[in-house]
């Protein structure tokens, strides 16, 4: 049984897919550039930051020569306006408020590790799940993204535990990944923004179809 339970964010404890498009959208406006659709937006949620802009430029049809130019500024674009009101259309999905609840009453050490800008990782985690989260580790300029394993490899260490102690939980390909080489326990969840017939290539440990699936792999009071 696991001591900690590291889980990614978007499409894993929180379902943020509306709220990316909507900021996404007006961001695109914003530059006289064309919307992306949800199911474009679900792709960019597996992106790191370093990816996530100039793949979200491409997708608005900005043409090649503006690209490296509008990088930073729809970055700070986008990220000005999703501070502004976070948490409109995002919610947890169902059972993990409980999930997490349950396992801060056994003392299981809980974290986030998420590709989402740290400033917007910190303000919805406060907002969704006060006082259930050990530590959030979301993204800066200067941090280490997935699927880099040092990124989670971190993390843990900044919890005291070993790899073997701790379980992580994700929704795409890139988290699987993350896990992989990290040596750490994996569970897949079903629910979230990829298929998970796509990732039983990472042959993680558990495929889980609810939250309260993953209670018996933790340690009980």
């Amino acid at each position: 049984m696991f001591r900690a339970c590291i889980f990614d964010l978007d499409g894993t404890l929180l379902d943020t897919l509306p709220t990316l498009c909507r900021c996404c959208n007006a961001s695109l406006a914003h530059f006289s550039l064309s919307p992306v659709s949800a199911e474009q937006c679900r792709g960019l949620c597996r992106l790191p930051i370093a990816e996530f802009y100039p793949r979200l430029l491409q997708l608005g049809g900005c043409p090649d020569d503006r690209s490296a130019e509008l990088v930073e500024p729809i970055r700070q674009y986008d990220l000005e306006i999703y501070l502004k009101d976070p948490c409109a259309q995002t919610s947890p999905f169902p059972g993990i408020p409980e999930l997490l609840r349950e396992l801060r009453r056994r003392g299981t050490a809980t974290a986030v590790l998420t590709n989402k800008p740290a400033p917007l990782a910190e303000q919805v985690v406060s907002s969704f799940f006060p006082g259930l989260l050990n530590s959030v580790a979301g993204q800066t300029p200067d941090t280490i993204s997935k699927p880099d394993p040092r990124s989670l490899l971190h993390l843990i260490q900044s919890l005291s535990l070993s790899r073997e102690e701790c379980l992580f939980v994700g929704d795409t390909d890139v988290d699987m990944r993350t896990a992989r080489a990290a040596g750490v326990p994996l569970a897949a969840v079903a629910w979230g923004y990829q298929d998970p017939r796509s990732l039983s290539a990472y042959e993680p440990d558990w495929i889980v179809r609810s939250p309260e699936e993953l209670l018996p792999l933790f340690i009980k009071d």
